[in-house]
């Protein structure tokens, strides 16, 4: 597969002053948001070929799965005391304004899955799911890799250890 396939299918949403802001802030470990969800949103088309399903619902809902992950849209920005456990009702309230499919909402919707409670239903809906795990745990294997390397303590934000 090549970049501009699937690029094909999120063109309009890389335009978009919301997305490139996720450049800004850190998703898991040292990577930022935007290259976290850019890498769920490749690897969810991928699965969604595989599985036989909508490569362009699965491209769409993996780049925009954490679209809104620690802040809302209409105050941009806050912060939590501990991980944001509800991060995929905003993205999926931001994609629904936007006017998303439904079935792009559904994937949106069941990425965080048990915790947030719906499962999900269609095969694009699992390809997000499995895409944002999988890249989740690449996250945070190459930054403790890095971390390591550098010997930083704190391999999330690259605190060096005395």
């Amino acid at each position: 597969m090549r970049i501009r396939e699937y690029e094909h299918y999120i063109r309009d949403l890389l335009e978009l002053d919301d997305i490139q802001e996720l450049r800004k802030t850190h998703a898991h470990g040292r990577r930022d948001r935007f290259v976290h969800n850019y890498a769920v949103g490749k690897l969810a088309y991928r699965l969604a070929r595989l599985l036989n399903g909508n490569a362009t619902i699965a491209a769409r809902a993996g780049f925009l799965h954490d679209w809104y992950h620690g802040h809302r849209p209409e105050r941009k920005r806050f912060s939590f005391s501990g991980s944001d456990q509800h991060h995929f009702r905003i993205s999926h309230e931001a994609a629904a304004n936007y006017g998303e499919h439904t079935e792009v909402l559904h994937a949106i919707r069941t990425h965080f899955w048990p915790w947030g409670r719906v499962a999900p239903k269609s095969r694009e809906a699992w390809a997000v799911w499995m895409a944002d795990n999988l890249v989740w745990v690449v996250d945070y294997w190459q930054s403790a890799k890095i971390s390591l390397r550098h010997g930083y303590q704190n391999f999330m934000y690259g605190e060096v250890s005395q």
